[in-house]
């Protein structure tokens, strides 16, 4: 595995509600047209080509500005089978996840977490997550604080979280982190 850090959705508890902040709304999109031209503006053409076919039926989520009707955010809930590691043979994945620079620190990230979390859920998905480079830390600052918890998949990875907490600013309690057992999930 590279360096990427895993969090999972806990067992049994829901998503927080969608709520997009003033000015934005969420909607689904089939990745075509202008869609896709904005969505790759965010996350790159490779990212649309590679999560395309993978994305739930009504599962890739964009948030649109309303004062201009424009793509600001994208989220994509994946049907992720061997999870990109064989530790994880079934379940989804949040991906895709990007903002607009101009518009982050607003919850738009947060609400399209949620709704790709909860899309995932609703489908019966007992194993979701979320993968990010450990570099990554406004993707896991969002995963974090939209509740998902640290998972450990290999040695060093409870030191490997507690520098993304203290890179993200938030406490880190190691009691809080999922171990991964390779059956179940989590």
């Amino acid at each position: 595995m590279d360096d990427s850090l895993v969090a999972m959705w806990p067992r049994g508890l829901r998503p927080p509600t969608v709520a997009m902040p003033e000015g934005y709304a969420l909607r689904t999109t089939d990745i075509a047209g202008d869609d896709e031209d904005a969505v790759a503006s965010l996350v790159g053409e490779g990212t649309v080509a590679d999560y395309r076919n993978r994305a739930l039926p009504n599962g890739w989520f964009v948030a649109v500005e309303r004062a201009t009707n424009r793509i600001v955010g994208t989220c994509a809930a994946l049907h992720d089978p061997d999870g990109e590691d064989p530790r994880f043979p079934f379940g989804g994945r949040v991906a895709a996840l990007a903002v607009d620079s101009a518009h982050r620190e607003r919850g738009v990230g947060r609400a399209l977490a949620a709704a790709a979390t909860r899309r995932l859920l609703d489908a019966g998905y007992d194993s979701v997550r979320v993968r990010a480079p450990a570099s990554a830390t406004p993707a896991l600052h969002v995963a974090v604080t939209a509740g998902y918890a640290p998972c450990v998949v290999a040695d060093g990875d409870v030191g490997r979280w507690r520098a993304a907490f203290d890179a993200i600013g938030l406490p880190f309690d190691p009691s809080q982190c999922v171990r991964h057992d390779g059956d179940s999930g989590a």
